[in-house]
């Protein structure tokens, strides 16, 4: 059976100082280091946030960007490919008029030879006249 006696009194005593001093040097150092260790926490997961935030915001600025420059190649292309039909435009008409020039020339040449073919051609059918006409008849006529 327990005894109350002097040396429970002794015992508790000893158990009280051997708190407080526990409570000094163990309990105490450790409730500041957790303290700290949850500050620290609490400061990366703030950093952390405002991270997300900035990277966020860099993402949409950079999509924002994306956008843009895909807008300002899709209206350089589109000015370029204009400018490529106009420039194809431009010589299809000159060669056309230019064939049309060599065309209307090549037409005046043969226009021009066969009028001359046609005279040398009736000079000819004259003077071969002339000769089978001499020689049939035996005489010039």
């Amino acid at each position: 059976m327990i005894d109350i006696n002097a040396t429970l009194l002794i015992q508790l005593v000893n158990f009280l100082v051997l708190l407080v001093v526990l409570h000094f040097i163990l309990f105490k150092p450790i409730r500041q280091i957790m303290h700290e260790r949850e500050q620290q926490i609490g400061g990366a997961l703030s950093d952390t946030k405002e991270a997300q935030k900035q990277i966020q915001d860099m993402l949409e600025k950079y999509t924002a960007s994306l956008a843009e420059a895909k807008q300002t190649a899709t209206a350089a292309y589109n000015m370029l490919y204009q400018q490529g039909l106009d420039a194809q435009r431009d010589m299809i008409t000159a060669e056309r008029t230019r064939a049309n020039s060599l065309l209307d020339k090549a037409r005046t040449e043969i226009t021009t030879a066969s009028s001359d073919a046609r005279a040398i051609l009736k000079n000819e059918a004259e003077r071969l006249s002339q000769e089978i006409t001499t020689k049939l008849l035996g005489r010039a006529v």
